[in-house]
């Protein structure tokens, strides 16, 4: 009798070990790896799939191109093998027009019997037309509310066409897989701004805080980060960019540079002077007197020396330390002193952290100014301290005494 009671048990138990009966082979899907974004004007949509026959006026106002990778058991490997290797692809573009960039998405259906799903997305890149004249928040409100997407998704803007910049990439390459691996050299290139994510902007969007998108362009069949855009605040559009060297300032400006190359001239004889950037700090230190607000900034840093470019060997000795090290502290000087120039009378929008500093530091004052602080920020005196260290000297036998 207790035998039978364990078999009955066990047949419920197994009946309810439901297993993979939800699953979808994933040949029958199509990853999104990445998401492009235009202004429909730019283009006068050409190039996007348009309707024939029918009733339906489909509105005109953002292409959205996406990306998918193409599974290898869905023709993949076949396609490796038949074609040429320099035309290989790994990725396939959809790009479909809509004032909604979820009818966008669900109009694919009309063109694949394949399932478009979220979860593998890694990048969005949205062009600068769009960005200048929409608010972020809106461009974005549909990644932010689906359940597929990871809030891990890597955000662009882009000069010209966005989707442009998922059609480039070396045979074998995927586009937005470049993209996002690109990051991992931010110890090697200052002109390589912290990963912002779908996570990290809904924060200052909503608190009507200025940040930076790093910016990406085509060139040469490859993508290229070359700046970053400034998206403000208050607007929550894009107001315009830091060209690389200006990016590059901004790094020193705030500390988050995690390593790189600082280049300078001597001016006795032009000769180079590079700089290997080890570790950087940045601290800003609000000021308030009489009611006028000032800042200091005090920038360290520790590197070695990466390439002198002098024509005969001769010792480092501390003399020669000094007068280099003060010309790398005046290049940081210089190019620090440029962004700050471009945000205050250019872009008079602030997004290197100061505003973040007197609220921390002085918070009845932030107060009193936090509803119009850009405007505010333009008009206010910044000094600077700025201290390198030249700890390494190479494998060179020019070595200091």
């Amino acid at each position: 009798m207790k035998k039978w009671r364990l078999w009955i048990v066990l047949t419920v138990l197994c009946s309810l070990l439901s297993g993979c009966w939800s699953s979808t082979p994933i040949e029958e899907l199509n990853m999104q790896i990445g998401v492009a974004l235009d202004s429909a004007e730019e283009s006068g949509g050409e190039e996007v799939a348009i309707p024939e026959g029918g009733n339906h006026v489909k509105p005109t106002k953002i292409i959205s191109t996406y990306q998918f990778t193409i599974p290898q058991g869905s023709g993949g490997a076949v396609m490796k093998s038949a074609s040429n290797s320099s035309s290989i692809k790994n990725y396939y573009n959809m790009s479909e027009t809509s004032d909604s960039i979820f009818e966008a998405l669900r109009q694919l259906s009309l063109r694949t019997r394949r399932t478009p799903i979220g979860h593998h997305l890694k990048v969005i890149v949205i062009s600068e037309k769009l960005a200048r004249s929409n608010n972020l928040t809106k461009l974005i409100d549909f990644f932010t509310r689906d359940n597929d997407i990871r809030p891990s998704v890597m955000l662009f803007v882009s000069k010209g066409m966005a989707k442009d910049v998922l059609e480039n990439a070396l045979p074998g390459q995927t586009p937005a897989f470049v993209l996002e691996g690109i990051f991992n050299n931010r110890d090697r290139n200052m002109g390589i701004w912290e990963p912002v994510t779908l996570a990290k902007v809904v924060g200052p969007l909503q608190a009507k805080k200025s940040f930076l998108l790093q910016n990406v362009i085509p060139i040469d069949h490859e993508t290229k980060l070359s700046g970053a855009g400034v998206i403000n605040g208050e607007t929550g559009k894009l107001v315009g960019f830091l060209d690389e060297s200006e990016l590059e300032g901004m790094a020193w400006l705030t500390g988050k540079g995690q390593g790189g190359v600082l280049k300078t001239y001597n001016p006795d004889n032009n000769d180079l002077l590079t700089y290997e950037v080890k570790t950087m700090h940045s601290k800003i230190k609000a000021n308030v007197n009489n009611g006028q607000i000032s800042f200091n900034v005090k920038i360290t840093s520790t590197g070695r020396y990466a390439e002198v470019f002098a024509e005969k060997a001769k010792k480092l000795h501390d003399g020669i330390v000094k007068k280099d090290k003060a010309l790398l502290q005046k290049r940081v000087l210089e190019i620090v002193q440029t962004t700050v120039t471009k945000m205050q009378k250019e872009l008079h929008t602030e997004a290197a952290g100061f505003g973040t500093s007197l609220h921390n530091q002085h918070p009845a004052v932030w107060r009193s100014v936090k509803d119009n602080w850009d405007e505010t920020f333009s008009q206010i005196p910044i000094t600077y301290e700025v201290n390198v260290n030249i700890e390494e000297y190479g494998a060179s036998d020019t070595t200091a005494e």
